[in-house]
């Protein structure tokens, strides 16, 4: 068994990055908190978890996606919580390795609870509530190809939200299904 607990508190300081308002980072006076848990239990080749994560109203949690992904607990690829605030998420993730095959098979399932995509100050993204579930299948290579491993990543997100009838609110967020076939060599 296993458990962990998080927080994280972010605050502007000076001017939020630049005297200019429209090239800010992060506007003065602005910050975000958010705090997360996490309850897991591994035996022989499984490894299982609930998460949970909460960025409260107090501002917008922000994150520079060249730092790479976010840190919380909740996290599946093809997901981030960065630009948002008063955000309640839930994952359920299941991890199954199979050494003598260098394989890997990770599952997830997660509810994201989102402001209303109309609020600008916590939703940046206009994203809705979703449900996301992931497959992601790994292979890693051996002998010539050592260092190289196959990854397929299945993605399909469903909305939950209101939508306003707008397609733009919809189209490329949720009710869709990625599929990615990613090939990465380790130097």
């Amino acid at each position: 068994m296993y458990a962990g607990a998080q927080s994280i508190k972010q605050h502007a300081l000076a001017n939020g990055g630049n005297a200019d308002p429209s090239r800010r980072f992060i506007e003065k006076g602005s910050g975000s908190f958010a705090f997360g848990a996490r309850l897991g239990y591994k035996i022989s080749r499984w490894d299982y978890s609930i998460n949970y994560n909460r960025i409260t109203k107090e501002g917008r949690y922000l994150m520079p996606r060249e730092w790479g992904r976010d840190p919380f607990f909740t996290f599946m690829p093809r997901e981030r919580n960065e630009g948002f605030g008063d955000v309640h998420a839930i994952v359920a993730k299941a991890a199954y390795a199979i050494p003598q095959k260098r394989m890997k098979l990770n599952l997830s399932a997660g509810y994201f609870n989102m402001p209303d995509i109309n609020n600008t100050v916590l939703n940046k993204f206009g994203m809705p509530s979703y449900w996301q579930m992931n497959a992601d299948i790994r292979y890693s290579f051996a002998g010539l190809f050592q260092g190289m491993d196959a990854q397929l990543l299945i993605v399909g997100k469903m909305n939950q939200g209101n939508l306003y009838n707008n397609p733009k609110n919809e189209i490329n967020k949720v009710n869709m299904v990625l599929y990615n076939f990613v090939l990465n060599y380790h130097f």
